[in-house]
This record gives structure tokens, C-alpha cells and sequence, in this order.
């Protein structure tokens, strides 16, 4: 606007046109709340600017449920020529819409202006007929008329900047930066309505886009989630269906990578339950597909990532995978010694050899008689069960020995790598 004598900006000036305007004028913040409205506003709908300063559009905009609307436009923000509901009485009206947006393109505000044709009609009729002897052509005023249809409209729009430029120096704060939480809001809100403008042909290619190789699980996710809003009786739901097993295979495959990807990440326990739910997934998708080459290399890779770990922390990751399955005891030494055959499987892939166990006894009231500690000398292979025979697990005290016990419970407290074996040295 730098053309213009410097006197039209100022703001005195430009409050002065605002008011006078015979349009409705009404400025809206980014989420549509009414910040600004000129007299002719007021006047429209009865109300002074402090009743309806804060209000929301729809509170003051009730449209008519005939007035057919532009689907095109905002469903906030009726536009067009409309029926306007106020009190009872009947405005009929054109409504035009301007939107202000940042930098980024984003929406920051919005002006709207009012053309209210009845109130226009009725000062008219009235005019005619205060006036006696007034010929019906006659005309109080004389407006004038713009033939030339350029010149109407660059009128036009320099008036519109006008209001724009009164309205923006007036309520809006330069450089006013939205804080980081309302910057999400908007962003959401910008998201969800252009996510439910789209239609089942741009729902499905947006899926299909989930589909490529190397595709992040958020990605596969965000598919899914357009392929669930296309209607059953859509034309498109049936390849939808198909995509959707398609997406929902890569998801699970993805949340397989991505377990066997974090699983060196923390400690070893860590890491071998998250091999383990891997390998969970894993099966469930090869239950479902036998012959996904997919997921047939994604259980290799699992599987080379266990071993990985179990090479770098060969003592723990074999503690860890390494179970006590059975056993049994008996009294020995005439009573006195508790004497065990354990079986043992190792899930590992290191040999390990050397379990020290404890065992502990229980009377039918869930009272702990006893305690039995020994080591079970003997080398369990990788990936093998076996049973160590004939465990002496030391003395039981008197009151175990006699007493009748109803539960025994052992379990493997510490085991050695098969490299560090007492088994063929130790005297048992």
C-alpha cells in the first residue's frame, strides 16, 4: 500500500471508513472467534460489539436449513448468498470471505463482509414512501456507478484491502509467534481436514505408498488408518480389503525389525525378550503366509542376532536361556541326604556345564522346612536337554526328614560356560 498518501494508514482514517461501511465487516482469529466487527455488524444482528466479541461463528451465522450451500467451502464459515436466522426474522444476504494467513501459508484469520439485501430492500420501500408525491422512480440517493468492469473491480479490491490493512493494524500483534502447543493444534487441524476431504481413490493410493520396501511402521499405520475410513459400500472396499492384509502383514514385519534392530541396544535380558517377542511375531505371519520369503528372512535374521548377542555376552544370555524342565529326589544315607535327578534344557547357543541349584521344601500349609543347595556337575550342549543323574544336595535336617512335606521346588541359581567345566576334574 505504499502508494498511497501516507494520511489513508493512518488509524484514525482507516476506523473511520471501517465504521462507515454500509457491508457487515467481521474479523475472525485462526480459530474462527470473533476478534472485530464494524457498526453495520452490529447493526445486523442487533448486538453491540462487546456481546459478540469472543463468540464463534456458528453462535452468530445460523443458516437457514434450505439455503443451499457451496460444498466447497468451510463448513465454519457459510459463504454465498444465504438465509441468516436471527430472533425470527428472516436476512437474506451474500456473504464474502477473505483468509489471512502466515509466512507458511498457514491460517492466522479471517474477514468476512455482509451484504444484507433485505435490510437494503426494506430502506428502500420506506424511503419511497416518505416521501409525498414521490414518483416511484425516484431515488434519494445518488450512487455512483462504475462501467468500466477492470476499473469496478481493482475498486473493488483496493476497498477490501483497506479493511484488511484497518483490521490487521488494529488486532493483530506483528511478528506475534503461536506457542509450540498451538502450533500442534493448528497443524492437527489443518491435518484432519484435509485427511477427511480426500476421497476412497486418494485413501487407497495414500495406502498403497505404506507399501513400499523399507516403509517405517508409522507409515504402514498411518495407511491402515486411511484404508479404515473407505465405506463397505464404496466401490473401492474391496481392493481396500486386500491392502489392509497386505498392510497389516508389513506391520507386523516391521514391528518384528524394529524389536530385532533395539534389541543390542540395552542389556542382554533385554535384548533376548525382545528377540523372543520378535520371533513371536515372526511365527504368527509364517503361520498365516508358509511361503513369505519376507518373514522367512526376517527369522534368519533374528536368529543371527541371538547368536550375535550370545557371543557378546556368552555367560548371561546362555543364564538366561537355560531352564530347569524336570526333576525328582529321593532320601539317601539312610535317610539323612537328599539325593536329585535334574534335567535341563539349554536354549542357548554356547555349551554350559556346572549348575549350582537350590531346592527348597514346603509343608501343606505353605511353610518353608527346608532348604538344599548343590551342584550339579555335567555339560549341556547347545540346544540340547539332558539329564545329570544322582545330585547330592546335602543333609536334610531332622524336622524336614520326618515331617511329611506335600511340595519341593529347585531352581538353577548360577551355571559356568562348558570352557570352564569342573564336570571331568570334580570328584562327586
Amino acid at each position: 500500500m505504499a502508494h498511497f498518501d501516507a494520511r489513508w494508514q493512518r488509524p484514525e482514517t482507516l476506523l473511520a471508513i471501517f465504521d462507515q461501511l454500509s457491508d457487515a465487516v467481521f474479523f475472525y482469529d485462526k480459530n474462527l472467534h470473533l476478534v472485530g466487527v464494524n457498526k453495520s455488524g452490529e447493526k445486523l444482528f442487533g448486538l453491540s460489539a462487546e456481546e459478540m466479541l469472543g463468540q464463534p461463528c456458528s453462535a452468530l451465522f445460523h443458516v437457514a436449513s434450505d439455503t443451499p450451500l457451496d460444498p466447497d467451502e468451510s463448513a465454519y464459515v457459510p459463504t454465498g448468498a444465504l438465509t441468516l436466522l436471527d430472533h425470527g426474522r428472516e436476512h437474506r444476504v451474500i456473504v464474502r470471505s477473505m483468509e489471512l494467513l502466515d509466512e507458511q501459508g498457514r491460517l492466522e484469520g479471517l474477514v468476512a463482509t455482509v451484504t444484507d439485501l433485505t435490510e437494503r430492500a426494506l430502506e428502500t420501500d420506506l424511503d419511497l414512501n416518505e416521501r409525498p408525491g414521490a414518483h416511484p422512480s425516484a431515488k434519494k440517493y445518488h450512487p455512483i456507478v462504475l462501467r468500466n468492469r477492470m476499473v469496478a473491480a481493482v475498486a473493488g479490491a483496493v476497498l477490501f484491502c483497506l479493511i484488511a490493512v484497518l483490521i490487521v493494524s488494529r488486532y493483530w500483534t506483528p511478528g506475534k509467534q503461536l506457542a509450540p502447543e498451538e502450533k500442534r493444534l493448528v497443524a492437527a487441524r489443518e491435518a484432519t481436514a484435509r485427511f477427511n476431504a480426500m476421497t476412497p481413490a486418494q485413501h487407497i493410493e495414500r495406502a498403497k505408498l505404506a507399501l513400499r520396501p523399507g516403509a517405517a511402521s508409522d507409515a504402514i499405520m498411518d495407511g491402515l488408518r486411511h484404508l479404515k475410513v473407505i465405506p463397505l459400500s464404496a466401490p473401492e472396499a474391496g481392493h481396500a480389503k486386500a491392502l489392509e492384509k497386505d498392510l497389516t502383514k508389513a506391520a507386523n514385519l516391521a514391528s518384528a525389525q524394529s524389536l530385532i534392530d533395539a534389541s543390542s541396544n540395552g542389556d542382554v535380558r533385554d535384548g533376548m525378550d525382545k528377540l523372543q517377542r520378535a520371533d513371536a511375531i515372526i511365527g504368527v505371519v509364517m503361520r498365516q503366509y508358509p511361503h513369505d520369503k519376507d518373514a522367512s528372512q526376517l527369522s534368519s535374521t533374528a536368529h543371527a542376532s541371538a547368536e550375535q548377542l550370545a557371543m557378546r555376552f556368552p555367560q548371561e544370555f546362555a543364564s538366561a536361556e537355560t531352564k530347569l524342565v524336570d526333576f525328582t529326589w529321593e532320601k539317601g544315607g539312610f535317610g539323612t541326604v537328599m539325593m536329585a535327578n535334574f534335567t535341563i534344557r539349554n536354549d542357548s547357543p554356547v555349551d554350559v556345564a556346572d549348575f549350582k541349584i537350590r531346592c527348597e521344601h514346603y509343608d501343606s500349609s505353605g511353610v518353608v522346612l527346608d532348604q538344599n543347595a548343590g551342584t550339579a556337575f555335567g555339560i549341556v550342549k547347545a540346544h540340547a536337554t539332558t539329564r545329570i543323574p544322582n545330585v547330592n544336595m546335602g543333609f536334610l535336617n531332622t524336622k524336614s526328614g520326618n515331617s511329611r512335606t506335600t511340595k519341593t521346588d529347585c531352581e538353577i541359581l548360577s551355571l559356568k560356560l562348558a570352557s570352564q567345566s569342573e564336570a571331568l576334574s570334580s570328584t562327586r
